[in-house]
C-alpha cells in the first residue's frame, strides 16, 4: 500500500518565505545580477582586476559542502519518480539522484523524454499514470506546457522539484518547490567562463560564445552570466548558434568553419561542455587548435582529460552529481514539512575552475568535495 500524501499537502501548503541569496565579490544574486559593482559593471582595469580575483578564488581548491541535518526521520519505501533526458549532462544528474534515493530508502521510477514538446508532455502523463510519492524533473520546455500535469501533482499533494529549470524558477508555495542546477548556478559558472577570458586579457571582440538558441529557455541564465561579465570589460562576444542535436557530429565542423571565417577569434566559450565532443580533434585536423583557447562549463570526464592534455584550456565544474543528491535532500525536507531556505531552495552551490595545473582525475566528472558524505550524515544514514 502506498503511504498517504495528505500530510505532505498540509505541510507544503504552509511553505512561504522570501528568497535571499547573499554573495561576495562578483557572486551571483538571486536575480542573476553580479553582487559587488566591480565585476558587474566596472570598465577597463577595474573589470580585469575583478575577473582576476574571481579566477584566483575559484581556481583554488574549494572547501567541502555542508548540509544541515534533516528535521526528522524520512519515511522509507516512498517512490521517487523523475523525468530525465538522453544527454550525458542529464544522466549525470539523475543517475546520482537514483543513488541518493536508494541510500535514503526510496524506490525509483524513471521516464526519459526525447526532448520534443509532444514526448515531454507524454512523459509526464506516463509518470502520473501511477503517481509516485515525490517527483523531480529535467524540463525540456517552460512549465506552461505541463501546467495540467503540475496541477494534478499539486492536487495529489506530491512534492515536486526541478533540475535545470527551463526559465521557470521555483516558488516556495509550489507547485514546484525548489530547483537544482538552476539559475544561480548556471549564472555563476558562465560568469566564471567570462572572467577567465577577461583575466587572460581577452574581450568579447576576440571571443565566440557557442550555444543552442532552441534551448534558450533552459540556457538563458548561462548567456546572461557570460554576457554580463564579458561586457564588464568591453564589447559583447560574438555568438555561434548550433543545435545540441549535432553534438559530436555537426557541431565540430561548424566551429571549425566559424574560426576559419573569423581568424580574429582567440577564445571559444561553450555554453555546455558536451558541445566540445569532437571539437579539439576537428580543430587539430584543421590546424587551428593552437590558435584558440576553449573554455566550457559543466564538464564531463572527457573535458577534464582534454584540459589536462592541453586540448582544452579550462572548464568550470558545477555540482553535477552532487545536485542529484540535493534533489533527494530537498524532497526529503518537503515530505517532513520543512520550510525551504536559501541553503536548499535554489542553491548556487559549489564551483571550481579547472586548469591543466589543478586537474587531478580524469576518469569521471568532477566530484563535489564533501559529497555524498555530507548528505549521508545529514540524513543519519551510515
Amino acid at each position: 500500500m502506498k503511504p498517504t500524501k495528505k500530510k505532505y499537502a498540509i505541510a507544503i501548503a504552509s511553505i512561504a518565505a522570501a528568497l535571499v541569496l547573499s554573495g561576495c565579490s562578483g557572486a551571483a544574486t538571486s536575480d542573476g545580477q553580479a553582487a559587488g559593482g566591480e565585476s558587474g559593471g566596472a570598465e577597463g582595469n577595474d573589470a580585469v582586476a575583478a575577473a582576476q580575483a574571481r579566477v584566483a578564488e575559484f581556481t583554488a581548491e574549494q572547501p567541502p559542502i555542508e548540509i544541515a541535518p534533516l528535521p526528522g526521520e524520512v519515511e522509507a519505501g516512498l517512490t521517487y519518480g523523475f523525468i530525465t533526458c538522453p544527454l550525458p549532462v542529464c544522466r549525470t544528474l539523475t543517475d546520482a539522484s537514483v543513488e541518493a534515493a536508494e541510500a535514503i530508502g526510496w524506490e525509483t521510477r524513471q521516464v526519459e523524454t526525447q526532448m520534443t514538446p509532444e514526448d515531454y508532455v507524454a512523459s509526464w502523463d506516463q509518470l502520473l499514470q501511477d503517481p509516485p510519492d515525490v517527483i523531480a524533473y529535467i524540463p525540456f520546455a517552460p512549465d506552461s506546457l505541463i501546467e495540467t500535469q503540475l496541477i494534478k501533482a499539486s492536487e495529489l499533494g506530491i512534492p515536486v522539484v526541478s533540475i535545470a529549470p527551463a526559465g521557470d524558477r521555483p516558488d516556495k508555495e509550489g507547485p514546484v518547490f525548489a530547483s537544482y542546477n538552476g539559475y544561480p548556478e548556471f549564472f555563476q559558472s558562465a560568469s566564471l567562463m567570462a572572467d577567465l577570458i577577461v583575466a587572460d586579457g581577452g574581450t568579447g571582440a576576440d571571443t565566440v560564445f557557442v550555444w543552442d538558441p532552441a534551448l534558450a529557455a533552459i540556457w538563458q541564465p548561462i548567456k546572461d552570466g557570460f554576457d554580463e561579465h564579458i561586457q564588464a570589460a568591453g564589447p559583447a562576444a560574438k555568438v555561434l548558434e548550433v543545435s545540441s542535436q549535432g553534438i559530436g557530429t555537426a557541431v565540430p565542423g561548424q566551429i571549425v568553419s566559424y574560426l576559419q571565417a573569423n581568424p580574429d577569434v582567440k577564445y571559444v566559450a561553450l555554453a555546455l561542455a558536451d558541445l566540445s565532443i569532437g571539437v579539439p580533434e576537428a580543430l587539430q585536423q584543421a590546424g587551428l587548435l593552437d590558435n584558440v583557447k576553449i573554455t566550457s562549463r559543466a564538464p564531463q570526464a572527457g573535458n577534464l582529460a582534454n584540459v589536462q592534455a592541453g586540448l582544452e584550456w579550462t572548464t568550470v565544474g558545477e555540482e553535477m552529481g552532487s545536485n542529484g543528491w540535493r534533489v533527494i535532500d530537498g524532497l526529503a525536507r518537503l515530505t517532513l514539512g520543512e520550510t525551504p531556505n536559501d541553503e536548499w531552495f535554489e542553491p548556487a552551490g559549489w564551483a571550481q575552475i579547472f586548469t591543466k595545473d589543478n586537474v587531478t582525475q580524469t576518469n569521471e566528472p568532477p566530484s563535489t568535495p564533501g559529497s555524498p558524505e555530507a548528505f549521508l550524515a545529514a540524513w543519519g544514514v551510515e
